[in-house]
């Protein structure tokens, strides 16, 4: 085939079922689907042909799987692998049979290739294991049956790269969209490495008929100076009612320019009073010395809260560092003896190995017939292949570590089926597999640090959003200033800080930074969220980077990105400190029933006599969903455009992860 296609996908062991009658010979044959790109037309194309077995040796080279589905690879290393281009004909030919001159001493058949342009489609419905391809006019073009995995791989390619659309109407049917030029902003976003989070307003007469006579001001300036800027009347309502207050010097009832709103309470500015930041400054780290001091005789540790304390006021010694992890992370017991201890990691040791043994031993049918099981392992091995490799633990093609890495991440999967691998847990076991170095008890630590961030890959995001709500309420209490100036540019919904908040800072710091500041965050003080307050003060840093270089939306996720590598972690720490102990004394001096949505924040139990809850939190958290303005903001758009902001959150999430590895 010419070169003119970048691949994006490729699929062996794929039989087609219907086609032309042109092609009834190829019917029910075996053959390698693929997906590209023409790069000089930009288009998207399929193409099918069958498989021909050659006797040469130039289809045995193996070739660089970089595309999406290594599934196949997995399950049939003998298959020919092919070259990395197909080739690109005009949409007029976009079906053709072609015959190619075998090499001497092969017998091959004349390739029939069976190929249409994304644009010359309709749409494609997944039925089972069937993908079918419809033209303009509702017929069928082809239909292909996957054999060797789902078609779930490819659909999910497709859906990233905003090829096709899930149809509201119909179910399993994606229709096709291959427009070359994309959308400017959506353009800024993939430079960005991060996807576009704010979905278009659909017309609503109401809103627009507000937006008009907001904007009548604009021509006709009641007692008011010229504007420097104007919003947008895109803006949701309150927004715009917002930069009505904010670009009048005074209103009929003196009010100030802007309420903030915490948990759907409204505080006027002049009411609100912050405590000043206090100063504060790290410690000393927990050296080898003060731990054997809290070490009882039997060797059980007498003072856990002390050690946490001190740990999170300078952090852990190197030489320690391992040690002290697992009882951060729940391998050890705090109150076991040393007997205790070493029976624990005997027991947990055993459980490990017996766990890996199921997978270890799992027949190639058995494989077959596991769909979720196959892609969990296929996207293991790929990120193994990438995570981390400029460190020396990890460096080289052969390198036995990465075998661990592997294996503990496959392990997991057995121990935690209903989440199994989500991309990016590589990232969070790498740190404690180069530390720890131990395969057993680095599985253990690893399960640990899971259950403290399980929520940030929840399928649907809840965790995400939940915590993005949380940043954007604790940002607006104690920076107005630069809350006000991220709302009028349209970033008020924290979505830049995704992955400051999926990966725990990972790709923000260095290797030797990131051991610290997760085991300060480990130690849970002062407050589970104390994360939060993390992203809070890298913010609060920046916030004259923002404001006098007057940052636009895409600006602002530019820097963001780019601030990785460059931030200071001991003073990051000391003013994330400092603006936790701000907020507790002004919470602290004001009344009980106000501010509940801070107050659940940094950790305060309501009770109900405080207008707070005394039952499960997590289902008063729940209900407050219904409530925040983040929420509403969703609720207020069509099913349609809901769906739309699902998918591109988690594009968000995908493209945020990926960019880990670049």
């Amino acid at each position: 085939m010419d070169n003119d296609i970048e691949e994006k996908f490729i699929q062996n062991g794929v039989v087609l079922k219907k086609a032309n009658a042109s092609y009834i010979a190829a019917l029910n044959a075996e053959g390698i689907l693929t997906f590209g790109q023409c790069m000089k037309t930009k288009l998207h194309v399929f193409d099918w042909k069958p498989e021909i077995r050659d006797t040469t040796d130039s289809e045995s080279l193996e070739s660089d799987w970089s595309v999406v589905n290594l599934i196949s690879q997995q399950l049939s290393p003998q298959q020919p692998v092919l070259p990395t281009s197909v080739s690109c004909t005009p949409p007029a030919a976009y079906v053709r049979a072609a015959s190619e001159e075998p090499p001497a001493g092969s017998t091959t058949q004349p390739k029939l290739s069976i190929r249409v342009f994304l644009r010359e489609l309709k749409g494609l419905e997944t039925y089972g294991d069937e993908l079918r391809l419809y033209n303009h006019d509702q017929t069928v073009h082809s239909i292909y049956l996957f054999r060797q995995t789902s078609t779930s791989t490819l659909v999910q390619l497709l859906e990233r790269i905003r090829c096709v659309r899930k149809s509201t109407q119909r179910k399993n049917f994606y229709r096709c969209n291959d427009d070359p030029d994309q959308d400017r902003l959506q353009k800024s976003f993939s430079e960005l490495n991060i996807a576009d989070i704010r979905a278009r307003p659909r017309p609503r007469p109401y809103m627009d008929m507000l937006s008009k006579y907001a904007n009548m001001q604009q021509i006709f300036p009641f007692h008011r100076p010229t504007s420097q800027s104007t919003i947008a009347g895109e803006l949701r309502l309150s927004k715009l009612n917002a930069s009505i207050d904010q670009e009048t010097d005074t209103t009929e009832d003196n009010q100030p320019a802007l309420p903030v709103a915490v948990n759907g309470e409204t505080v006027a500015a002049e009411s609100k009073k912050l405590a000043p930041r206090p100063a504060v400054h790290r410690g000393l780290p927990l050296d080898a010395g003060t731990w054997e001091d809290v070490k009882c005789p039997k060797g059980a540790i007498s003072d856990s809260e002390r050690v946490k304390e001190i740990i999170f006021r300078g952090g852990i010694k190197q030489d320690i560092r391992a040690e002290v992890w697992k009882y951060l992370l729940g391998l050890d017991v705090w109150e076991h003896t040393a007997p205790q201890r070493d029976e624990r990691r005997a027991h947990k040791t055993q459980e490990y190995f017996q766990m890996k043994f199921q997978w270890l031993t799992m027949t190639a049918t058995q494989e077959h017939n596991f769909t979720g099981y196959r892609e969990r392992k296929c996207q293991i091995e790929k990120d193994v292949k990438r995570t981390d490799r400029t460190y020396e633990f990890f460096a080289g093609d052969d390198n036995p570590n990465l075998a661990k890495l592997q294996d503990i991440l496959m392990t997991y999967v057995m121990y935690n089926f209903d989440l199994g691998y989500v991309q990016g847990m590589s990232d969070l076991l790498a740190p404690i597999l180069s530390l720890v170095q131990n395969e057993a008890e680095s599985f253990w630590c690893f399960v640990g640090f899971m259950h403290k961030v399980f929520a940030n890959f929840d399928i649907d995001q809840k965790g995400m959003k939940q915590q993005l709500e949380h940043l954007r309420v604790l940002l607006s209490f104690v920076n107005e200033r630069l809350f006000n100036y991220m709302s009028e540019n349209q970033s008020e919904n924290m979505y830049f800080c995704f992955r400051w908040l999926l990966v725990w800072f990972k790709r923000e710091f260095s290797n030797a930074d990131i051991m610290q500041l997760w085991e300060v965050l480990w130690t849970g003080l002062p407050c589970t969220n104390f994360h939060l307050f993390v992203c809070v003060a890298i913010l609060d840093q920046e916030m004259d980077v923002f404001i006098e270089g007057r940052f636009s939306f895409t600006e602002i996720l530019k820097h963001v990105n780019e601030l990785s590598g460059n931030l200071n972690l001991a003073a990051v720490l000391e003013q994330a400190e400092s603006i936790y102990l701000q907020v507790k004394q002004t919470l602290d001096a004001s009344p009980k029933d106000a501010y509940h949505e801070l107050r659940k924040i940094i950790g305060e139990q309501l009770s109900s006599s405080d207008g707070g809850t005394t039952g499960n939190t997590d289902e008063d958290e729940d209900d407050d969903d219904d409530d925040d303005s983040c929420m509403s903001i969703v609720n207020e758009r069509s099913p349609e455009e809901n769906e739309i902001r699902q998918r591109k959150l988690e594009e968000a999430c995908d493209i945020s992860q990926s960019y880990m590895f670049f």
